[in-house]
């Protein structure tokens, strides 16, 4: 397969909000605070500042619009749990430029908290305390919706893994799309997701953390999925990602349709003919030789042909073939009727092979 496949260009992005985070201390002991952001060349962390107990402090990083902050807290009376996203920090006043090297450079290297903005004017960190156990409390950020934080842990969603921050390897943004499937291509395996038309590829010789091509590979395909993670390389509706979380989410309208789809199909009236259905891969044989590997998006209607049912565009891995759409206009568990836009003349027909 070409490379070139795995790219892609994205319109989407994470919408910003101007910075405005504050902190409020609800132990009975000083906290001290540092910040870390995506800066114009490169990650800045900045502490600190100290918010006494019963006290907010507002910290305001730059005068950019930011769609991601993260955060850590220390305490002389508490010890506070942190995620993995990791910056430099210092035991003084410190403002660092760069994320990496850090030892060398003669600062620590700790995890710091994600805050992700999502459109919001400001957000409020909640410091919290229950008389100085140690290990205890986390420092927690402020819910916005009533559910109770029981279920959290029953949403499907990525395993727990050490990954970069935003924004370390590309634009970073988070799509709501399909999990289509993984396969071995070469010395690596590769996961492939589509969103709004445009085809992504985790490839395992990169920066995403091991355990999440591990899990993915697991996964059934076609898995409705929201996923996050920076565009390293784009272009021409491909797009390779360093993926850095996922959860599953609703299927879309056309989740029967795909998965009754899978497998292989042999012409009703030209047996050399062949189709092999893999998640969303669609590779066509003929005598037994496979001739094109497109990729699947459903969608109503195809571009330029009238009608209002069930579309499949198929986007082929040679990028100098040209896009075809075909309707489903009907299947079941035996046989399909695939109605292809550049030829009206007459269905072509599938029969499930044995």
């Amino acid at each position: 397969m070409n490379p070139r496949f795995l790219f892609v260009l994205f319109s989407l992005c994470p919408a910003a909000a101007f910075a405005d985070v504050e902190f409020c201390n609800s132990t009975d002991a000083v906290v001290s605070v540092a910040i870390g952001y995506k800066g114009d060349a490169d990650w800045v962390s900045e502490g600190w500042w100290n918010v006494d107990p019963g006290d907010c402090r507002t910290v305001l990083p730059g005068n950019t619009p930011k769609s991601h902050y993260y955060y850590r807290v220390e305490s002389g009376a508490y010890a506070f749990e942190h995620e993995t996203y990791m910056f430099c920090t210092s035991d003084d006043v410190f403002t660092i430029v760069g994320d990496t090297n850090c030892e060398s450079r003669g600062y620590d290297r700790e995890g710091f908290n994600e805050i992700a903005m999502e459109g919001r004017p400001g957000f409020t960190i909640d410091i919290t305390g229950d008389g100085g156990r140690e290990g205890q409390p986390s420092a927690q950020t402020e819910r916005d919706d009533d559910v109770p934080s029981l279920f959290d842990n029953l949403l499907d969603t990525s395993p727990s893994a050490e990954a970069d921050p935003p924004g370390t390897h590309g634009e970073y943004g988070t799509y709501a799309g399909l999990f289509s499937h993984c396969g071995d291509y070469g010395s690596a395996r590769v996961c492939f997701f589509s969103t709004q038309g445009w085809v992504v590829g985790v490839a395992e010789a990169g920066p995403t953390p091991q355990a999440l091509i591990d899990d993915l590979v697991t996964r059934p395909v076609n898995t409705a999925m929201q996923f996050s993670g920076d565009v390293m390389e784009s272009g021409n509706g491909r797009a390779l990602l360093a993926l850095s979380d996922y959860m599953v989410i609703a299927d879309d309208e056309f989740a029967s349709d795909r998965d009754a789809m899978q497998g292989r199909w042999v012409g009703a009236t030209n047996r050399d003919y062949e189709i092999e259905i893999y998640g969303s891969f669609f590779t066509e044989s003929f005598t037994g030789e496979p001739e094109m590997s497109s990729f699947m998006h459903f969608r109503q209607g195809c571009p330029g042909a009238q009608g209002d049912g069930v579309g499949v565009r198929l986007m082929p891995s040679d990028e100098n073939d040209p896009e075809t759409c075909f309707f489903l206009s009907y299947i079941d568990d035996t046989q399909m009727e695939l109605l292809f836009v550049d030829d009206f003349s007459e269905p072509v027909v599938m029969n499930r092979a044995p």
